[in-house]
């Protein structure tokens, strides 16, 4: 029960530290930073989890995160992969919305929880991606 606790305190505070980041103007590299601390943080070292194909994604997590967190994560690194994707530039950025969108997706059809915010990223990847195409 306790580690279920810290898990769920560890998501609000991933949500709140994401809302603070996004809200904040950055000099690039400043950003860049802290962008790869979010990552080092919540899912692992940015070079390397940023870097993976979305399979290579899948086994990453399964050897790196406990069972009752998988999901949780992937669903943290989906938002890490949404948020840099919206400063990046083409073609970088259409590489991250598309992995977030494969990441969202898999969230959606593994997890138990139902999230509008994380449907209407989905749609907006769609837009985005189909006006990138």
């Amino acid at each position: 029960m306790i580690q279920k606790d810290y898990y769920l305190r560890m998501i609000e505070e991933f949500g709140r530290a994401l809302a603070n980041f996004m809200e904040r103007r950055h000099d690039a590299a400043r950003r860049d930073r802290e962008m790869a601390d979010l990552y080092r943080q919540y899912v692992g070292d940015y070079t390397l989890v940023r870097n993976l194909s979305v399979e290579e994604t899948m086994v990453y997590a399964h050897d790196q995160w406990a069972d009752d967190e998988r999901i949780g994560r992937l669903g943290m690194l989906a938002e890490l992969l949404y948020a840099e994707a919206t400063y990046c530039a083409v073609p970088i950025s259409t590489l991250l919305y598309d992995k977030a969108y494969q990441l969202y997706d898999y969230v959606e059809t593994h997890g138990d929880t139902y999230s509008i915010d994380r449907h209407k990223k989905m749609e907006a990847i769609r837009r985005i991606l189909k006006d990138k195409g």
